[in-house]
């Protein structure tokens, strides 16, 4: 596929957990961590070095276990947060873009070409607007612990290269399940269509699409 130039849009990745899971008994426990992606890729590979550094650190009196590839939510990561409010899921290692539906605040990070460099990630997600947003998710019923990095938003396609805008016309692009990023291809003269990374995969080896964007480690 044909790399193209930056969209400077940031993924921010979080670690959050539903309320239900933040009362524990005392005897051991094994509590359920959704990823979008498998350990192939360095998000599930956070999924497990998180997993890996709890049982330790408890001393094997709580353990958890990743399920990969949205496993529990049939492959539609959109659903990721609502399944933590409901019980569904106690953990998830997820992104900023899949949550958004829920938690519109998230969409801070999806705006195209505001977030520059890593040094103003870090200014966001450590000061206050960065406050607000765990306020915002911790209002609707989960509790966030940390933040983490997935990387800018990349366009890879099948047609050739992207070095202005034009080169977008009429590209069939598969975008997240975001009407944010919906509205932003479409502006800019493609023609995006929304699935889950499930879908997307086999879409892109048929041509179904032309291409898709996502950080360069995926």
């Amino acid at each position: 596929m044909t790399l193209t130039r930056s969209m400077a849009r940031f993924t921010a990745g979080l670690a959050g957990a539903a309320l239900l899971s933040a009362s524990l008994s005392a005897q051991a426990r094994e509590l359920s961590v959704s990823t979008v992606l498998s350990d192939a890729f360095p998000w599930g590979q956070a999924a497990e070095k998180w997993a890996e550094l709890v049982e330790e650190r408890s001393r094997g009196e709580l353990t958890l276990r990743v399920y990969p590839n949205s496993q529990l939510v049939s492959g539609d990561q959109t659903r990721e947060f609502s399944a933590m409010r409901s019980g569904l899921i106690d953990a998830a290692v997820g992104s900023t873009i899949n949550w958004s539906p829920q938690v519109p605040e998230l969409n801070l990070f999806s705006l195209p070409f505001f977030i520059p460099d890593e040094a103003a990630v870090d200014a966001v997600t450590g000061g206050e607007a960065g406050e607000l947003v765990f306020e915002a998710i911790e209002s609707r019923g989960v509790i966030p612990l940390a933040w983490g990095e997935n990387g800018f938003r990349q366009v890879s396609n099948s047609r050739g290269p992207i070095s202005e805008p034009d080169d977008l016309d009429g590209l069939k692009i598969r975008v997240v399940g975001s009407p944010l990023f919906q509205d932003t291809f479409s502006a800019l003269g493609a023609d995006p269509t929304q699935m889950s990374w499930t879908d997307a995969q086999p879409a892109l080896t048929t041509g179904a699409v032309d291409g898709q964007e996502n950080p360069l480690g995926v």
